[in-house]
C-alpha cells in the first residue's frame, strides 16, 4: 500500500504503541532489531494487519544523528475484524496513543546511539592514520644541509673520511700501497 506522505507512527495499533516504543530504543542503541514479535499496523482502510517487522536504521557519521529507519514488514494474519465501521477510540485512548508516539520521537532525536559512536570511532581512526601518513612523508624528505653537503663534496678530500674509519689498517676501499694509509690507530 501507498503511505507516501503519511506519518508511519499514526499507522501503529495504540495498544501496541508501548511495546513499539522499546522496539525504537533498540533501533536506536544498536542500530537495528532482527525481528520484532507481532503488532498491529493499521491498512489503507484503517483495520489493522498484524505484521512482523526487520529493523535497521542509518547514522549520519558526520552529525551522529539518526537519519531514517527502515523497516521491512512480513504479514503475518490479515485483518482480524473484518467490521470497518467499528466505533472509533475514546480521546483518553487517543490521548496514550499520542503520548507513546512524542516518547518514539524524541527517544529517535535524542539518545546517544552505539552505531554512531561507532562511526564517531571510525573517523577518528581515519583521522589518525591520515595524521601517521602525513608525518612519514615529512620525515622521508631529504633534510637540506644534507642534499648541499653532498653535492659540494670535494673527491680529493675523501681519504679523510674513510682512514679516519678504518681500523687496523685494513679496507676494501683503500689500496695498501697507497701512502697516506697508515697501519696504526689514530
Amino acid at each position: 500500500q501507498d503511505v507516501t506522505d503519511k506519518d508511519a507512527l499514526q499507522l501503529y495499533h495504540p495498544e501496541d504503541l508501548d511495546y513499539l516504543q522499546q522496539v525504537y530504543e533498540n533501533i536506536v542503541k544498536e542500530g537495528g532489531v532482527p525481528r520484532t514479535k507481532a503488532y498491529r499496523m493499521m491498512a489503507q482502510n484503517g483495520d489493522y494487519l498484524k505484521v512482523e517487522t526487520e529493523w535497521s536504521s542509518f547514522i549520519n557519521p558526520w552529525s551522529k544523528r539518526l537519519e531514517f529507519v527502515i523497516g521491512k514488514h512480513h504479514i503475518i494474519e490479515g485483518p482480524a475484524n473484518p467490521d470497518v465501521f467499528q466505533s472509533p477510540l475514546t480521546d483518553e485512548d487517543k490521548a496514550k496513543a499520542q503520548k507513546y508516539r512524542d516518547g518514539i520521537v524524541r527517544i529517535m532525536n535524542e539518545v546517544l546511539t552505539k552505531p554512531a559512536e561507532v562511526a564517531k570511532q571510525q573517523m577518528t581512526k581515519r583521522y589518525q592514520d591520515l595524521a601517521s601518513f602525513m608525518e612519514s612523508l615529512l620525515e622521508e624528505q631529504p633534510k637540506v644541509d644534507e642534499e648541499l653537503r653532498l653535492d659540494i663534496q670535494d673527491q680529493d678530500h675523501s681519504y679523510y673520511e674513510r682512514d679516519s674509519v678504518m681500523l687496523g689498517g685494513i679496507s676494501p676501499h683503500h689500496e695498501y700501497n697507497d701512502s697516506k694509509s697508515s697501519i696504526g690507530t689514530p
